[in-house]
């Protein structure tokens, strides 16, 4: 049987091989796939997602743990400096919401490409860059997201992450800033404690090596240590703010050149005018994105990112640049980089800096040096796909991994099962850590949108550790080549035992900076929405309509029922490994505790809120209160056994 075509059809399949003719030929070239995505993609939605179960991951063997019994040194409940504590592990101890949705953005004339902290109250700090009015730190109300207060200053090269610390002495929270010129010490009201000016270069306000990534503290000197991008290191007297260094330090190295992509152009000119709101109007001939994406890129400075403290023995770590020479080059500009293992020693009154152990990483690193909470431990990236675990008496390589794409955030490490956590250009893997050698567990299945045509689902921020599951945000947009631009982006919780999400909800900005949990246990973000500007400069704003936002991002708690759930799991298990360790390490068993001590206050916490809500019942509430307090009551290496047993039968109320 033959089958006739009409004309009109005839000329619609000749448009069809046409119009397909046209993009197969436009998609070999990279102008003609940007023209493509940029005309034939279509929208990307959330999927939904039920309720989560539990999960079935729980620790097992002996915790790895600080000999340090300072207070600073413990594990922490919600973010207290970038990458959450001084050891840069971005773990925290307790459990995040399984469930939760957006709440607010505010402050959204700020870029942040450092996250936010909390105090124990659950008020927000945070620091801008450039911002348009004169500002170095911002408190907000956690809960509302109201601004509380200010700290003013002409700094526009920033100040980097504020560190929340408890004083040893007083028992309360106190803040601490620290700027190229400047560094201040307040309490959670805004009064300033102490206010000094630093030495050091005299650098123009714009110079993106004049950016602190933020402050950190060092247990043993008892003092506060801020580390700027040109290679000065800073240590004040926590007390006083004044100077503990008998000599100026600087870093032994140089600034990297110029080496990732040149913008076009129009397209740092319009991504310039899309975030114009955020800086001031004296920087628009100062050219903000080339300056954020060449300190994203780890360029024209020598240290890219934040540094970490060992609180077992206060030896400082610092991913920086190597001298010029060493590249056999002396042209100004350093090739290599290092890790660099640094001990105060004392010098009369004061300390001198000594340089104790250098680590080389191929191709540099941009990452955070991330410490074992026992401190035997560093773990960073190279510049390429490898992870590295490095002995850090000698410097040495215990093992390294190649996790197949490029690593672009800091790792991970958690205190239970030797588990590390990769953030790659795209994606998140957990690995094992077997001692002297890594294995992959899982690359996470990342299918929180069902995606448009030519998009994909991809890592928006790295990971932080929790309880209950790894947090993180994610996107949906347009990978290419070595550049992904979000469209959409929103927050997640990954179950540690499987790598599947194990929730997920719209509504976040694109960001630079680090998923932080804080004291609710909501998601924060610092919004800085380099990569969605420059897709909108690129591809068209069509494809990402939503304005650009800076400031922060909240997602709150729902389902305080779940919440509870996952606390009492959480400490259940815990209790039920802590039992397996009483006559194997009393140190571990004792951190154990302290670590059940604070899950069993979360869910003090947490569960009168389900109560308010609706999605616990008075009854259940009532027994899953008189568990938690009986557990709280009686959390000894002796009665572990009995805290596991009444906590197992809590959970069946779930």
């Amino acid at each position: 049987m033959s089958i006739k075509m009409s004309g009109v059809a005839r000329l619609v399949v000749f448009a069809l091989v046409l119009c397909g003719a046209a993009a197969a030929y436009l998609s070999s070239t990279q102008r003609g796939r940007i023209l493509v995505v940029s005309w034939f993609s279509t929208e990307s939605t959330v999927r939904e997602y039920a309720e989560p179960a539990l999960t079935n991951w729980r620790p097992e063997g002996v915790r790895v743990y600080s000999s340090n019994p300072h207070p600073a040194a413990r594990p922490v409940t919600f973010g207290r400096a970038l990458h959450t504590d001084l050891h840069g592990s971005d773990e925290i101890a307790t459990a995040m919401a399984p469930m939760f949705e957006h709440a607010w953005t505010v402050e959204t004339n700020m870029f942040i490409p450092e996250g936010p902290v909390f105090d124990s109250a659950g008020n927000v700090y945070f620091s801008p860059v450039f911002p348009p009015e004169k500002v170095i730190v911002v408190s907000l109300d956690g809960e509302t997201g109201e601004r509380r207060w200010a700290l003013t200053g002409d700094d526009l090269g920033g100040a980097g992450t504020p560190l929340i610390l408890e004083d040893p002495e007083l028992g309360v929270d106190r803040v601490y800033t620290v700027t190229y010129q400047r560094a201040v010490a307040t309490d959670i009201d805004g009064q300033i404690l102490w206010d000094v000016a630093l030495e050091g270069n005299t650098l123009g306000d714009t110079e993106t090596s004049r950016h602190c990534f933020g402050a950190n503290y060092h247990i043993q000197s008892d003092s506060i240590i801020g580390v700027m991008g040109d290679g000065t290191v800073q240590i004040l007297d926590r007390k006083t703010g004044e100077s503990r260094l008998a000599t100026t330090f600087v870093m032994p190295g140089a600034p990297t050149a110029v080496t990732n992509f040149k913008l076009p152009a129009k397209i740092n000119e319009a991504a310039n005018r899309d975030i114009a709101h955020m800086y001031p109007p004296e920087m628009a001939e100062e050219n903000p994105i080339a300056g954020v994406l060449h300190a994203a890129a780890g360029e024209l400075q020598q240290v890219t990112n934040f540094f970490s403290i060992d609180s077992n023995t206060g030896r400082i770590w610092v991913a920086s640049t190597l001298p010029d020479e060493d590249d056999g080059t002396a042209d100004g500009f350093s090739d290599f980089a290092g890790l660099f293992g640094m001990d105060l020693i004392p010098e009369g009154d004061l300390f001198r800096l000594e340089i104790a152990v250098v680590a080389q990483v191929p191709g540099g690193t941009a990452s955070t040096p991330a410490i074992s909470a026992d401190g035997a431990r560093l773990y960073v990236a190279d510049a390429y796909d490898s992870v590295y675990a490095i002995d850090a008496s000698s410097g040495e390589y215990f093992w390294s991994f190649n996790v197949g794409d490029k690593v672009t955030g800091s790792l991970d490490v958690a205190s239970d099962n030797g588990e590390v956590y990769a953030n790659t250009r795209t994606g998140i893997k957990k690995l094992w850590d077997r001692g002297d050698h890594a294995e992959l567990a899982w690359t996470a299945n990342l299918n929180m949108y069902d995606t448009g045509r030519f998009q994909r689902n991809f890592k928006g921020l790295g990971a932080e550790i929790t309880a209950n599951g790894v947090a993180f945000t994610g996107a949906a947009g347009v990978v290419a080549g070595k550049q992904k631009f979000p469209f959409k982006v929103g927050a997640g919780l990954i179950d540690r035992e499987t790598g599947e999400i194990r929730y997920f909800a719209g509504g976040a900005e694109d960001s630079v900076s680090s998923t932080v949990i804080g004291p609710d246990g909501g998601l924060y973000v610092g919004n800085s929405p380099l990569r969605r500007v420059l897709g909108r400069a690129t591809l068209g704003k069509h494809l990402s309509p939503q304005p650009v936002l800076g400031g922060i991002t909240r997602f709150k708690p729902i389902r305080y029922d779940l919440f509870l759930r996952d606390v009492i799991k959480a400490a259940a298990d815990r209790a039920d490994n802590a039992v397996n360790n009483v006559d194997v390490d009393n140190g571990a068993v004792d951190a154990d505790i302290f670590h059940l001590g604070q899950l069993l206050t979360q869910g003090l916490q947490v569960g009168p809120l389900g109560r308010d809500e609706g999605s616990l019942s008075p009854e259940q509430w009532s027994n899953a209160e008189t568990a938690l307090l009986g557990a709280q009551q009686m959390l000894s290496p002796e009665t572990l056994g009995q805290v596991a047993t009444m906590l197992n039968s809590a959970l069946q109320e779930f």
